[in-house]
């Protein structure tokens, strides 16, 4: 499976710094089902873990580049600090948070997806650095912990402010991984998502799946 995964079509790879196709190709059959099916095998171990049932809302295989991704949660975005009712100047957040002030954050265009899954594709003797982290709470300058997975390996996560995380860059190797997210299964993804493909920074060449294809491929 992991082999399967490893170069899923290399012509299809971009990474949208500079695009040469107009709109995402189109999927041959025996790809897309294979693509999905791995996806969905996550989404059912992460169903069992969590103790709820998920539904396999996007999924991408991504080569992680030297950029790597800064501390960040996946379904809201960090908004302001505030203390005693009055918001804590942006030179302060850091030292007034620590000390106990309130961190707000706001919903992002994907908060409806609730838990993501990181799956290495590669192992950890094949590139440098690349740690995926987890800090305990917004403007910790050190994680509380550090990962590098085995191939075939994953870890799932909320999506909110509870799994601030972050990935290291890669400074030689390759780093690849399979990215999976859910949303519960009455929850409607707005039409303005169903066609996006999730990318950062430090995404680099990936191959996506996103919302539409899995409605387009649903028979």
């Amino acid at each position: 499976e992991v082999r399967s995964l490893q170069d899923p079509g290399r012509p299809r790879r971009d990474d949208l710094s500079n695009p040469w196709y107009s709109e995402k190709p189109t999927f041959e059959g025996s790809e897309f089902r294979e693509f999905r099916r791995c996806a969905q095998k996550v989404v059912d171990a992460m169903s069992e873990a969590f103790g709820e049932p998920l539904v396999l809302e996007h999924a991408t295989i991504s080569c992680t580049t030297r950029t790597g991704h800064p501390p960040h949660a996946d379904n809201v975005q960090f908004d302001s600090v505030w203390w005693r009712g009055r918001q804590v100047r942006t030179r302060d957040e850091v030292l007034a948070a620590h000390g106990g002030a309130e961190v707000l954050w706001r919903s992002t265009k994907t908060s409806y997806r609730n838990y993501a899954a990181s799956v290495a594709l590669t192992n950890p003797w094949q590139y440098g650095d690349g740690e995926l982290e987890f800090f305990s709470r917004w403007g910790d300058a050190s994680p509380v912990a550090k990962y590098k997975l085995p191939q075939g390996s994953g870890m799932a996560y909320c999506g909110c402010q509870m799994s601030i995380h972050a990935v290291t860059g890669v400074k030689w190797g390759l780093r690849l991984v399979l990215l999976v997210w859910t949303k519960p299964p009455d929850t409607v993804v707005p039409q303005d998502q169903k066609r996006l493909c999730y990318f950062r920074p430090g995404t680099g060449q990936s191959v996506w799946l996103t919302t539409a294809d899995l409605e387009r491929y649903s028979g």
